[in-house]
């Protein structure tokens, strides 16, 4: 009587992969039943899941109407190498943003 329990579960990327397609959230429910009761208790939580950052880094002077290299820098966080990667930069003054396979 009067007490409080902590359970903890994990949930492993192998088990949400399958059902996280291009989404980047998840949405946990957690039902309980008190047996004594009869009582049904529910819960629901959205969680957003940190995305990693593309890191855009110029090798050198951007001068108008010359090329300007640029060094992106992105980590996976994944456990599994990703396939059909690409990059595409877009912006001002970009006349025709190319995609690179990675």
């Amino acid at each position: 009587p009067q007490t409080e329990d902590t359970v903890t579960m994990s949930v492993s990327y192998s088990e949400y992969q399958p059902h996280v397609g291009d989404q980047d959230a998840l949405k946990l429910t957690v039902a309980a039943a008190v047996q004594e009761t009869g009582q049904v208790l529910a819960k629901e939580l959205l969680v957003r899941l940190h995305t990693p950052e593309l890191t855009l880094t110029l090798l050198g002077p951007a001068v108008v109407g010359q090329e300007v290299p640029v060094q992106v820098v992105f980590q996976n966080p994944l456990p599994e190498p990703l396939t059909g990667a690409s990059l595409r930069m877009e912006g001002a003054g970009i006349s025709c943003p190319k995609p690179v396979s990675l």
